[in-house]
């Protein structure tokens, strides 16, 4: 990601790119990646570029990543079995200290708020839809979650 010697990733390929920072325990930056596109929201455009400036291809799915990542990486809300009949929810806050999300589930929404406590705490709630069951992982320390409303609170 900083070597100059290589051609930056595309918008399409970045979603790889970003997939790798989560996998590899990168995902912390990935708020600090999102520079091309902070760009395109200050140049006026309402939907995302195929390429960088000057273009004129500017409504492209496989530039759109952000959309999902804000979910599944930041919030860290993906399925945690075939089916999605549980859920793995591992954020990836950087520099944030405080995030509220919400991603739709086939039994209802996921909801969740949290808030950074002390150098590498975090507290807060998660509500899974009933019959929903899952985990929480936060500094490799994990919390089973189940349906309705719980607390999270790791130190």
């Amino acid at each position: 990601m900083t070597d100059t010697g290589i051609v930056e990733a595309t918008f399409y390929f970045k979603f790889y790119l970003f997939q790798a920072m989560k996998k590899t325990g990168l995902g912390d930056g990935y708020l600090t990646q999102l520079k091309p596109w902070h760009e395109m929201i200050s140049i006026g455009l309402t939907t995302f570029a195929e390429n960088p400036e000057p273009t004129r291809s500017d409504c492209h799915a496989w530039s759109a990543s952000p959309n999902y990542d804000l979910l599944a990486t930041v919030c860290g809300i993906r399925p945690g079995s075939a089916g999605y009949t549980s859920v793995w929810i591992e954020p990836s806050l950087g520099n944030l200290q405080t995030i509220q999300g919400k991603a739709a589930h086939p039994k209802g929404m996921i909801e969740m708020e949290l808030h950074r406590s002390g150098a590498s705490g975090v507290q807060g709630q998660i509500n899974l839809p009933p019959g929903i069951n899952g985990v929480f992982v936060w500094n490799k320390k994990k919390i089973p979650l189940i349906g309705g409303t719980q607390k999270i609170s790791i130190k």
